[in-house]
């Protein structure tokens, strides 16, 4: 599938990011190897951002939680469960951020950890959230910090069907019904039927007809992140696999990937 198109990996997120923080960036986020203030939360948006009471606004790194409703579009199952276990753990507590980078959307993104006690260890934010069965891990090639900690949580999770896995709706999809989930983020999981390489751009095909099965398709300045990390794509045929990221339509279902950890070797 896809593998006679010319496909751009352009991320125009990529570039807005870079105009945003070229021009119109607040102080503290230009600020290069100082630490991030810590700060203390008004409101709690989602299970996935809040509001600190200096007006910053932080999006929780490396996972993605139930989207709340907002204007015609509906709220995803257990989106207000998990604002309501984001305020359980944030709410009148100090916070303390590492990892931090502003994104395009003037947010602040990053691992947080909330201080219970003087004495006592912070609790590490994103993994709690995950634990509890909150938020699926979701990494980015500039945003996947602690990410082998939090697969090992997410999969203890979703074993016990905590929060987000007894739903259907957050269930992991098998190649064969990826195309119905188009358009979204999903986790996919399945044996790989074909690693190919053509013009040096690498697919990953989970059928026998590229042309309408689901497929994963790996840049060429990606495939090296991949070496790096010690995955051999060319080898992957017959391999079990699971990969998330934005699912989308080129031929039929493709994911394209930028960054190993969003590909999990099962065998």
């Amino acid at each position: 599938m896809g593998m006679q198109s010319k496909i751009s990996m352009s991320r125009r997120g990529l570039l807005g990011g870079a105009v945003w923080l070229a021009s119109g960036a607040p102080a503290w986020a230009k600020k290069k190897k100082k630490a991030i203030p810590s700060g203390r939360v008004a409101r709690v948006i989602s299970g996935q951002s809040i509001t600190l009471q200096d007006g910053r606004t932080v999006r929780l790194g490396s996972i993605d939680a139930p989207r709340m409703a907002y204007q015609d579009i509906h709220a995803e199952p257990l989106a207000k469960a998990a604002r309501n276990a984001l305020t359980r753990l944030v709410q009148d507590r100090a916070l303390h951020f590492e990892n931090a980078a502003p994104d395009r959307y003037d947010r602040l993104k990053a691992q947080v950890f909330a201080q219970t006690g003087q004495s006592s260890q912070p609790v590490w934010v994103q993994g709690a959230m995950t634990r509890q069965g909150y938020a699926r891990v979701h990494t980015w090639r500039d945003d996947h910090a602690r990410a082998a900690e939090l697969l090992r949580l997410e999969e203890s999770a979703r074993d016990a069907r905590r929060g987000v896995w007894a739903e259907a709706y957050y269930a992991v999809r098998n190649p064969q019904t990826i195309a119905a989930s188009v358009g979204s983020f999903q986790i996919v999981q399945g044996r790989i039927v074909d690693a190919a390489i053509v013009r040096k751009r690498v697919y990953l095909n989970f059928g026998s007809d590229w042309r309408t099965d689901f497929t994963i398709s790996i840049a060429p300045k990606d495939a090296k992140r991949f070496e790096r990390a010690g995955i051999r794509l060319a080898g992957l045929s017959g391999v079990r696999v699971r990969a998330r990221g934005l699912i989308r339509s080129q031929n039929g279902p493709i994911l394209y990937l930028d960054h190993p950890e969003a590909l999990e070797i099962l065998e």
